[in-house]
């Protein structure tokens, strides 16, 4: 189950000089950073009095190509979050309002449940074992999308290789050509869903490897991200396994600040998960 669901889903700091001049009213761009961490920290504060933004992720490997959508504001117990993801013949949904989380069910475990209704709820402290592994699962499947993830990618193991002032949509930008070095915190490439005899094998296979995954990154006037992406087509390939082909991550994020309403299904469409395993006997 847990796997099925997963498949969803102005700073301090060196610069290189000093505020360009002033483009028809539009708030004015620093001169951009070239220190990773430097960038990411300033990044991440104006993220967090944003608190709000809207999310579309493409994930791209060999000739699939998967696209999400998500609309989020976090705001510690007032947090609500919204993940659209295309399945393998349905599409996954998420909501999370506060610390309920709402899951559209796939359909095989409608049919594994004997579920009529088609949303489960989880409470994200809830005190029943069964439901706590799927809990961390869905909660980190929608953590691993949010900005603050990515940035975290920039700041922990991040060069900045060059940058250049531009625009994108229209709107004046620092674009930033970024290196991240994997051995830096495989963690974060990896996640903590692969097996732990799985996660060795790989550990061994990139020991030997100075392995490097490209990235770029557009930050507006307000150290917002507008865009990110990255080719990890490298480290897909040094992980090994059966895909072949590109591998390519983006990020375009917008509406930053802007409020978030989120639409829950119905409560005569949602059952607590946790009926449906009793029910069912588990």
């Amino acid at each position: 189950m847990a796997a099925a669901l997963t498949l969803l889903v102005t700073g301090c700091g060196t610069r290189t000089g000093a505020t360009v001049e002033d483009r028809g009213g539009e708030l004015a761009l620093a001169a951009p950073f070239t220190d990773a961490l430097a960038l990411a920290e300033a990044s991440k504060q104006e993220t967090r009095k944003a608190k709000s933004f809207k999310a579309t992720i493409s994930r791209v490997s060999g000739a699939t190509k998967r696209e999400s959508t998500m609309a989020a504001r976090y705001d510690d117990d007032a947090s609500k979050i919204s993940v659209t993801t295309p399945g393998i013949g349905e599409t996954l949904e998420m909501r999370v309002v506060g610390r309920i989380l709402y899951f559209k069910l796939p359909a095989a475990e409608r049919a594994r449940l004997l579920a009529l209704i088609p949303w489960g709820r989880l409470y994200v402290d809830g005190p029943d074992p069964r439901t706590k592994v799927l809990t961390e699962t869905l909660s980190k499947s929608i953590e691993k999308d949010s900005p603050a993830k990515q940035l975290e990618l920039v700041e922990k193991t991040g060069s900045i290789l060059k940058s250049e002032q531009a625009r994108l949509g229209g709107v004046p930008v620092n674009h930033y050509f970024v290196e991240f070095d994997v051995k830096k915190q495989l963690d974060l490439f990896l996640g903590d869903e692969v097996p732990a005899d799985r996660r060795a094998e790989i550990e061994k296979r990139l020991a030997s490897e100075d392995l490097r995954v490209p990235a770029e990154l557009w930050v507006n006037a307000e150290q917002l991200p507008l865009k990110m992406t990255m080719d990890r087509t490298g480290l897909r390939n040094a992980m090994g396994g059966p895909d072949t082909g590109e591998a390519e991550w983006t990020y375009t994020y917008s509406d930053w600040g802007a409020p978030v309403e989120i639409t829950l299904p119905s409560a005569a469409d949602v059952i607590d998960y946790t009926i449906l395993l009793d029910r069912a006997g588990f």
